[in-house]
């Protein structure tokens, strides 16, 4: 039976460790999948850092929905990482927005960045407009 969903604001706590290692875009602390990589000029972003601008402009935002992704783990060293995936705008003005999935390693100054692409699915903004409709 698949798991259900769980889809809420993405947490402070993560935030907090995530946006300093972008900010920086140390090479040595963001690992980046081949395929993310490799979409990255499709989806009109330069490189790695016009990547982590556009993103932080997201994460910088109040009250960002996300879902959270289980069992997603590091490339590497195969460790268990907080994943969290997250929309943001199409750099290029495309009405369908980008599909971001970023994994904290243990709470260490390492991110995977496992995907940025369009919303193939496209069916989470549904689910994030219906998750904020119901919050207080």
């Amino acid at each position: 039976m698949p798991r259900k969903k769980i889809i809420a604001l993405l947490p402070k706590r993560w935030l907090d460790l995530v946006i300093p290692i972008l900010e920086d875009g140390d090479p040595q602390a963001i690992r980046w999948t081949l395929t993310a990589e490799l979409d990255l000029p499709q989806i009109g972003l330069s490189c790695k850092q016009a990547a982590y601008d556009h993103i932080l402009q997201v994460l910088r935002t109040p009250n960002q929905p996300g879902e959270i992704i289980r069992d997603m783990r590091d490339k590497l060293d195969h460790t268990l990482c907080e994943t969290w995936a997250f929309l943001a705008p199409h750099p290029l003005k495309v009405p369908t927005p980008l599909y971001v999935k970023i994994g904290l390693h243990q709470d260490q100054i390492v991110l995977n960045l496992f995907s940025i692409h369009i919303d193939r699915k496209n069916t989470l903004s549904a689910e994030f407009a219906a998750y904020l409709k119901k919050r207080p």
